[in-house]
């Protein structure tokens, strides 16, 4: 049975933390919309997942970061033009598909690329940055299905399987992050979501 946690005082960033660092899977709000989440370097967990979710395992899991900085032990580069709307929409919507580095090679699995984000949600930044380690951040309903804004909205199969519930009311937004991916020569909107094409053709050739 999930533990419920309403709370988001330093004590339970702290325990929550400890616990994710160690493996356990939670449901937490993000900026955007309730997700689901791991210690990313904890292979098992990260696998625990992509079967909660009914996710094809060809299918990348994103990561939510704290900081540019932690971006950067990730990533081989970020463009100059891209760090720029980093700074502008982060924290916030917006997801970014780079080239991994060493490090985010091993974290992805050998896979190439890798998406990054750091989302404007005060509690969940404090969480990451206690956490100290990449957390696997992707939204918590079954693969196909709506986003979830309340955790009354989320699928009783995926809250039997998690070990914590962090409950903060309704989350506001109407809309997803949006994903720019930036490791083609053109990049490439990969989803439209709460930034819209539109305002990336202002910083972007897109």
């Amino acid at each position: 049975m999930a533990e419920i946690i309403k709370k988001t005082d330093k004590n339970t960033i702290k325990r929550v933390a400890d616990e994710i660092r160690n493996g356990k899977i939670a449901v937490f709000p993000t900026d955007t919309v309730y997700g689901l989440g791991t210690n990313a370097f904890n292979p098992v967990s990260v696998k625990k997942i992509y079967k909660i979710k009914s996710r094809n395992y060809r299918k990348p899991l994103p990561l939510l970061i704290s900081s540019i900085e932690s971006v950067r032990s990730l990533v081989k580069h970020i463009p100059d033009n891209v760090e720029v709307i980093a700074n502008k929409y982060w924290p916030g919507p917006l997801t970014l598909v780079l080239e991994t580095s060493d490090l985010g090679n091993i974290l992805m699995s050998g896979r190439k690329t890798i998406a990054v984000r750091i989302p404007d949600n005060k509690f969940l930044l404090s969480l990451i940055r206690e956490l100290r380690v990449p957390l696997v951040g992707t939204s918590a309903n079954i693969s196909g299905r709506d986003v979830c804004r309340c955790v009354s909205d989320i699928s009783g199969n995926i809250l039997t399987d998690v070990d914590i519930i962090i409950d903060t009311g309704m989350i506001k937004s109407k809309s997803v992050s949006t994903v720019l991916d930036v490791t083609r020569f053109h990049y490439v909107v990969a989803r439209e979501g709460e930034i819209t094409r539109h305002e990336l053709k202002k910083f972007l050739k897109i």
